[in-house]
């Protein structure tokens, strides 16, 4: 929008120390409004139904974060101004609330007040019932006050504030705000990188935590009774109450399992993440999608970053959005409307795409007003840092046929079922029977109210009878509340439940254990493993708690003896998984699980090698024989030629010896040319993969040669692009990076997850130098054990062809120029008073001087290059991709 102004400046001087502003008067012309539109500045609407207009642009307001609307439907815009500026940053050094109105009815802005500055890492806007306007800051909640009604607030007041830790990345401590109708107050707290936190309230309450997940906290409204709501959050980076008083929160994902997600939070929930754990996500004592016994199930899979939310019913839109969510996507630059249905006690949903725009499009937060137009905010650039850049959208029905009534905020929550339901259990307002019925019910949030009725004093015969009871739903829910309440008998209860024969309760129990530091318990955790349904999950889960009962660990937690509690000392004592596998009376599914987790095998390669040459089952032999691959030397290597080139051995253990071969320093590797004429396809195209650095010996170059001319034992067209790319680069015509329709196209075929993961660790993929899964591997960048679950063909593809494309935030690279001329590059930079921090590939962190620093700053392509899949051909990539899938749903 460009503005003829007239500008008058009316400058006003407050005593209160912490406020300079100026308010503004325009007089405009504005762009002549397109309605109904489809597109707008590259902005897309898939709606014909709504319109969509541009308020405001740069530089009448940049990097805009929250937004509010008052009574008088005056639109306040938090205007972000410390958000990691850059060093020659020309704005403000405080962010700034703006106050918009259009005072003559035309539907346009015409008036401009900056309402409060002087805020540090400002992030979100809310109205309370009150009428109130409070900002959330990183660390603190303010309420502002304009007592004089001049459009100018005068007076500001702390209602809750972060005491710990002493410095915040702003995205991942105090996020976003919201009130019910009642009037309580709702904060999203971020997990704080597992740093200690406590949040204080304005009558001196306090809650706390240390490597617990983010929290959603609820508070009186002027700030007193701090109490923890719901727990087990990545990021709640938005939350809002739909009309029937539930609470939707948006929470972005953690760094290698989504995917991000909107969440229904109730009271006492937990719903998985502790960065206890670190933040990859993937751990045993972590759940995300309720897979742990006591957690919550999200109620709809979101796109990357999701930001901002709104409940429809305050919109003037068509009917059809009754009873649904906005939601913006900061990452794909979208709008999406989710439409969601009931599911038991809570809510399930799906996705619809209502705005779409291009790379200069990131909506945030949205907010009504009492038309029922909606309006948000657009940071516009995919980068972190203020960069002065910046909109406000408004968008509108331009179809009235059928429009919703816009209900007013705050108004008293509509009945419902499920709520009622909720409620009565709650508030244990149930017979019995009902209370029964509830722990066995097919829906994790009427259980989750049943535990939390069954702890009540009124039913504590009937928690006394659902310890022993024969349903094991039952029992858990026992289990769970007990482990809500205060009791001497916990250790007792635990002990008996490590023996339980459903294994979700000894999982449960496990975690129990580990949690409280029953150490007293440690002879007999082993018992978890020994009922029915063992699991490699629950293997884990007990190994965890054997870690979590170490002495040392005890003490350093209980001490807080690290700033961030992913830096305590978590592990096993020594020689534990080598004397479980070498001891002959370990079952040997407990052996199979504990292979793949020694962290040096070469200090056990006897033992391996000699449980190798026992083993008869091929699952089994191919865990040891990835286990040994982690090492080299030459009596290991020995060891898999012999398997390789034995005809009579199972096929997929051939062909994974082979793979493991390949990683030794084996000087008899000629012997592998004969392989190429193998009749079996996993054998000869392993075969080609081991000799491809290799193509410029005679003779492995004319027997290459020879196959692909004569052709091969087994016809293989994966290994006939083998041949091709070792020998002559030749890897077939393909489409460009971009075309990622193409490309899925030209990969329609089956792959093979065995020969995929052989491909992942490979030295032409090199995915596993930077990459891990299910724990080996590299960790410069997210860990893809879970992949397959938060990205479909389409977004894998994209991440390998285009990785530049979309980077999460806590993989963004950055770089270090020395005076002297060198240059590095990784990630988790941190910039001291005296030297700068840098993670890197291969050194780890590295310490810089700032004395011999030449430039620091964002690297503007990811660390991940572009052209890897160069070194791969057709095949190995749809093998690559069938491996990514293969946890889809794990």
């Amino acid at each position: 929008m460009d503005f003829d102004r007239n500008l008058k400046f009316i400058a006003k001087g407050v005593g209160c120390g912490w406020l300079f502003f100026a308010a503004i008067v325009w007089s405009c012309t504005q762009e002549e409004p397109v309605t109904p539109i489809q597109e707008i500045h590259g902005v897309r609407v898939l709606d014909s139904r709504l319109s969509l207009s541009r308020m405001l642009e740069d530089p009448d307001i940049v990097t805009p974060i929250g937004i509010a609307v008052d009574a008088e439907d005056r639109v306040y815009v938090l205007e972000s101004h410390t958000h990691l500026p850059p060093n020659d940053y020309a704005g403000p050094s405080f962010d700034r609330i703006k106050r918009f109105a259009d005072t003559n009815g035309d539907g346009q802005w015409d008036e401009l007040l900056v309402f409060a500055d002087s805020i540090t890492e400002g992030l979100n806007l809310a109205i309370s019932p009150a009428g109130e306007l409070h900002v959330i800051t990183s660390r603190e909640v303010w309420v502002l006050y304009d007592r004089d009604g001049d459009g100018i607030s005068e007076e500001r007041r702390l209602l809750v504030g972060l005491e710990r830790p002493e410095q915040v990345y702003a995205h991942a401590a105090m996020l976003s705000i919201a009130f019910d109708a009642s009037g309580h107050m709702y904060l999203g707290r971020g997990n704080t990188g597992s740093a200690h936190w406590v949040l204080a309230g304005s009558d001196g309450s306090k809650v706390s935590g240390y490597g617990d997940g983010g929290n959603i906290v609820r508070a009186d409204a002027d700030g007193s009774n701090l109490e923890i709501f719901s727990t087990g959050y990545w990021n709640p980076f938005d939350l809002k109450f739909d009309s029937y008083g539930r609470l939707m929160v948006a929470d972005n994902d953690p760094d290698s399992r989504g995917p991000n997600r909107l969440v229904h939070a109730v009271e006492g929930s937990d719903f998985g993440y502790k960065s206890l754990f670190g933040g990859s996500g993937i751990h045993p004592y972590l759940s995300w999608n309720g897979e742990l016994p006591g957690t919550l199930p999200y109620a709809v899979a979101l796109g990357e970053a999701p930001s901002g939310l709104l409940n429809t019913n305050l919109t003037a839109f068509p009917d059809d959005f009754k009873d649904q969510l906005l939601c913006s996507i900061w990452e794909e630059s979208r709008v999406v409307r989710i439409n969601l249905a009931d599911h038991g006690m809570s809510v399930r949903g799906e996705v619809e795409v209502v705005l779409e725009g291009g790379v200069d499009f990131r909506p945030v937060a949205f907010a009504a007003d009492s038309k029922g137009n909606v309006y948000f905010t657009d940071w516009v650039m995919r980068y972190y840092p203020n960069h002065g850049k910046g909109r406000v959208w408004k968008l509108s029905a331009n179809d009235h046929s059928h429009p919703l009534v816009p209900e007013e905020a705050y108004q008293a929550p509509r009945a419902h079922p499920s709520q009622a339901k909720w409620m009565a259990l709650r508030e244990g307002d149930v017979s019995p029977s009902v209370l029964e019925a509830a722990l066995r019910s097919w829906d994790a949030f009427e259980r989750h109210a049943a535990v939390l009725a069954l702890g009540m004093t009124k039913f504590q015969t009937h928690l006394q009878a659902a310890l022993t009871s024969p349903n094991a739903l039952e029992r858990l829910g026992a289990l769970l509340a007990k482990r809500r309440m205060p009791s001497e008998d916990g250790v007792t209860l635990a002990r008996s439940f490590l023996s339980d024969p459903d294994p979700d309760i000894r999982t449960a129990a496990l975690i129990w254990v580990g949690e409280e530091g029953f150490s007293g318990l440690s002879a007999d955790i082993a018992r978890a493993l020994s009922g029915p349904g063992f699991s490699v999950d629950l293997f884990e889960t007990y190994l965890e708690t054997v870690k979590m009962l170490q002495p040392a660990f005890l003490q350093a937690y209980q001490q807080i003896s690290k700033p961030n509690a992913k830096q305590l000392p978590r592990a096993l004592p020594q020689g534990f998984l080598s004397d479980l596998i070498a001891d002959a009376d370990t079952p040997t599914e407990w052996k199979s699980a504990a292979l793949a987790l020694l962290e040096n095998p070469l200090d056990h390669r006897d033992v391996l090698v000699r449980l190798l040459s026992e083993e008869e089952d091929a699952a089994r032999m191919i865990d040891l024989i990835r286990t040994l691959a982690r090492s080299t030397d030459p009596v290991v290597a020995d060891v898999f030629a012999d398997l390789a080139f034995d005809p009579g051995m199972d096929t997929e253990v051939r062909a994974e010896a082979l793979w493991a071969l390949g990683r030794q320093s084996y000087t008899e590797w000629q012997n592998v040319i004969s392989l190429l004429q193998s009749s079996e396809e996993a054998i000869a195209i392993e075969a080609a993969r081991f000799l491809r650095f290799r193509s410029n010996d005679p003779a492995t170059k004319q027997a290459m040669v020879r196959v692909l001319e004569d052709g091969s034992s087994c016809d293989s067209e994966g290994l006939r692009q083998q041949l091709m790319l070792s020998l002559y680069q030749d890897r077939g015509k393909r489409p460009e990076s971009s075309d990622l329709a193409a490309w899925q196209a030209l990969l329609d075929g089956q792959g093979d997850v065995f020969r995929g993961r052989r491909v992942f660790y490979s030295a032409a993929a090199t995915c596993a130098g930077c990459h891990a899964y299910a724990g080996l591997g590299g960790d410069l960048g997210p860990d893809l054990s879970h992949v397959g679950q938060s990205k479909d063909r389409r977004g894998l593809l994209s991440s390998l062809l285009l990785p530049s494309q979309e980077v999460s935030p806590e993989w963004q690279g950055w770089f270090i120029t020395t005076k002297d001329g060198k240059r590095y590059e990784g990630r988790q930079i941190d910039v001291g008073d005296s030297d700068i921090k840098l993670y890197t590939q291969h050194a780890g962190f590295i310490s810089v001087l700032k004395s011999e620093v030449l430039d620091y700053g964002l690297v503007d392509q990811s660390l991940m290059p572009e052209g890897l899949l160069d070194q791969l051909t057709d095949q190995d990539i749809m093998d690559l991709l069938a491996f990514l899938e293969s946890e889809k749903n794990g």
